[in-house]
């Protein structure tokens, strides 16, 4: 359970380097008819390490392109949104489809391997901030802006879970972003979130009662505020569980669309219902909620979403559900088209 659980949100306070290994360009080819063409990139970083990427670039659509940078969850994941390597998890790949349904539509998109994992530099990503995570981002889109096939004045993230709350960290602070797309982000910081997890995982154990299951769920809280107060816990945990997103959701001024299933186990669906008010009550008029029925944190169709049920429901679907995905492409074909 716990393997499943570290593709979107660890539930550990360490987080151990990437066991992904560095797949060659030709792994992220797609099938020989698909509109658009694909280029392996590197983008250099404020630091100077290489991102290793992807960049899909559209055919038979005018120049130059409209542009969307993927934004990974929280744990080691390569460019096609991967924590593992192992089936089923590894048949997973959104950012792949999501990719494959834009550049089809003539929106470039550039996804790329977490620092540190896959084919990137940039050492263990678990010494990353999620400040410093969006630095990486950052580079992807001044890399974008230097294509001669982008228009720079076109660009629009789009992240899931932590990538969720990354997107409109950026777009708060770059008035350039034109379009952020927000899937599962969290309202409140990552100690809640934990709490809440933790608190479903023991809930589905049908050998104890609730007194037992409250006890359960104390001692383990416990044993997190013990284990911060040792000094345990890398860089990234530790600015996970203190990060507080609607400060920042405050200042988003660009269209923002929120997705979110109602069968979300890592983040409760009310995060994005919170997110949507206070953004449109800051003066955002541009905000569209949508939730999905029977929908998990995956954004793969499940009538329960339960954590523990991710392994038999990968065996049977690898496929990001199709109602989300022509939700994402219409909107985001709308909010960049040329004005």
């Amino acid at each position: 359970m716990s393997r499943i659980l570290s593709l979107f949100l660890t539930m550990s306070i360490f987080a151990g380097c990437s066991q992904l290994p560095c797949k060659p360009p030709s792994y992220y080819s797609p099938d020989p008819a698909a509109p658009y063409t694909v280029e392996e990139v590197r983008v250099v970083t404020k630091n100077g390490y290489q991102l290793a990427g992807t960049l899909t670039l559209p055919i038979n659509f005018p120049r130059p392109f409209p542009a969307v940078v993927l934004i990974t969850g929280s744990h080691p994941q390569n460019r096609d949104m991967v924590g593992s390597i192992k089936d089923p998890i590894g048949r997973y790949r959104p950012f792949r489809q999501i990719a494959d349904a834009l550049s089809s539509r003539g929106i470039a998109v550039l996804r790329m391997d977490d620092r540190g994992v896959g084919c990137s530099e940039g050492g263990d990503i678990a010494n990353a901030t999620i400040p410093e995570r969006a630095d990486d981002i950052k580079a992807g889109i001044r890399y974008l802006k230097n294509r001669n096939e982008v228009d720079a004045e076109r660009i629009g993230l789009l992240g899931l879970s932590e990538g969720a709350n990354i997107g409109p960290m950026i777009a708060a602070s770059d008035p350039s972003i034109r379009a952020v797309v927000m899937m599962a982000p969290t309202a409140s910081n990552g100690y809640k979130i934990e709490e809440y997890q933790r608190r479903l995982m023991i809930d589905e154990r049908s050998d104890l009662t609730d007194a037992q299951k409250k006890r359960v769920l104390e001692k383990s809280m416990r044993g997190l505020d013990d284990a911060l107060a040792r000094g345990e816990g890398g860089p990234w945990f530790r600015s996970y569980l203190a990060y507080m997103p609607l400060p920042t959701a405050k200042k988003v001024s660009c269209p923002a669309l929120i997705l979110h299933g109602d069968k979300d186990a890592h983040v409760p669906v009310e995060h994005s219902q919170l997110l949507e008010k206070v953004m449109r009550s800051s003066g955002n008029d541009n905000v569209t909620l949508i939730i999905f029925k029977d929908h998990n944190h995956l954004f793969l169709e499940d009538p329960n979403g339960n954590i523990s049920g991710y392994a038999d429901l990968l065996q049977h679907t690898n496929q990001l559900s199709e109602n989300v995905l022509s939700t994402i492409t219409e909107w985001l074909s709308l909010h960049l088209s040329a004005k």
